[in-house]
């Protein structure tokens, strides 16, 4: 039970640490999603990497709880919510691959890695231009 808990502290702390690391230091950017796009990509990361934990942590609190004290109907309401068609496994294993995707897709906006990647091209292409080959 401990360990349930502990990974969802870890994860939710990290998470929403990075989220707030991403709206502190905001790209310069002149359009809204270039400014807030990252921030908004790592919030909807973290809901989605946190729904498989949450749930774990949740059916395994209603276990032991049913062990404890026996059959309550909030065990039964929360058992019902979790066991949901959309908290399935493969739903769950589809939002954390999701999850990953906005992750390094918000990563990418927030270092600026698609400007830096330009810039290094162009200084490629400008020591071709110079007559300056990588090869020579």
């Amino acid at each position: 039970m401990t360990s349930y808990i502990f990974t969802y502290a870890i994860l939710l702390t990290v998470m929403t640490n990075v989220c707030q690391y991403f709206w502190v230091r905001r790209p310069n950017s002149e359009s809204c999603w270039g400014r807030n796009g990252a921030f908004l990509l790592m919030s909807l990361s973290t809901f989605f990497i946190l729904l498989s934990p949450f749930k774990n942590l949740v059916v395994n609190l209603c276990m032991e709880s049913f062990r404890q004290n026996g059959f309550d109907s909030t065990i039964e309401f929360w058992l019902d919510l979790m066991y949901m068609p959309w908290l399935g496994t493969k739903p769950l294993q589809m939002y954390t691959a999701v999850a990953y995707v906005f992750m390094m897709w918000s990563t990418c906006m927030q270092v600026n890695l698609w400007g830096k990647f330009q810039n290094l091209t162009m200084q490629f292409s400008k020591k071709d231009a110079d007559g300056c080959s990588a090869g020579s």
